[in-house]
């Protein structure tokens, strides 16, 4: 399937820093198979966008789409309040609330122009799974690009940390969790996830 977005303004954001002041964008089977000016490719569809800017889809380095849930909570505090007002509330997520929480903050910067979401994930109250992988699942659905990250905390609040005890984790066992969902993405991915003993080789070998 073909589509071509033409009558834009179009910034390519390419070394040269070229535009085309009437330009056009063509995707095939979704994704962007060519830009450029002038005569325009012949196409499945034609899609008219009246003069409207088009630039290569931003990118969110930075995210916790499980905080969508709690937005509107603890607003005027400072950082270390707000975190320690929010955290018993995370520590009652799952999955579904997880998928729920994805689904709209992804949805929310797609609408501004986000193509690609760096998420990093820390909150993992004990006995609750699949958070992670409900975050991919909506990434999925709604066609953002999703780079996942598995953190941890594992400092609570009789040390000295800011999360409720119950909410941290072992070192261990955060690692071991770590690296089995690596392993279940690769998988699912058709790909082998590298062994232990690969991953300490070329750590050491810089």
């Amino acid at each position: 399937m073909t589509l071509l977005l033409a009558n834009a303004y179009v910034v390519t954001m390419d070394d040269d820093g070229t535009e085309y002041e009437n330009g056009w964008v063509l995707v095939r089977d979704g994704f962007v198979e060519a830009v450029g000016g002038g005569p325009r490719p012949d196409a499945e569809r034609v899609t008219d966008l009246g003069g409207a800017l088009v630039t290569p889809g931003l990118v969110n380095t930075h995210h916790h789409l499980y905080q969508s849930l709690t937005r509107t909570r603890a607003q005027e505090a400072d950082l270390f309040t707000w975190l320690k007002t929010l955290y018993p509330l995370w520590g009652r997520i799952d999955a579904e609330s997880e998928y729920a929480a994805a689904r709209t903050g992804l949805a929310e910067l797609a609408l501004s122009g986000c193509s690609t979401v760096f998420d990093h994930h820390y909150v993992f109250p004990p006995g609750r799974t699949g958070l992670v992988e409900a975050e991919i699942q909506a990434a999925r659905e709604l066609g953002v690009r999703l780079v996942a990250s598995r953190g941890s905390m594992n400092l609570g609040e009789s040390e000295g940390g800011l999360p409720p005890d119950g909410l941290v984790e072992d070192g261990d066992d955060a690692l071991a969790a770590t690296e089995a969902l690596c392993t279940s993405r690769a998988r699912a991915r058709g790909r082998r996830s590298p062994s232990r003993r690969a991953r300490r080789s070329r750590s050491r070998s810089g």
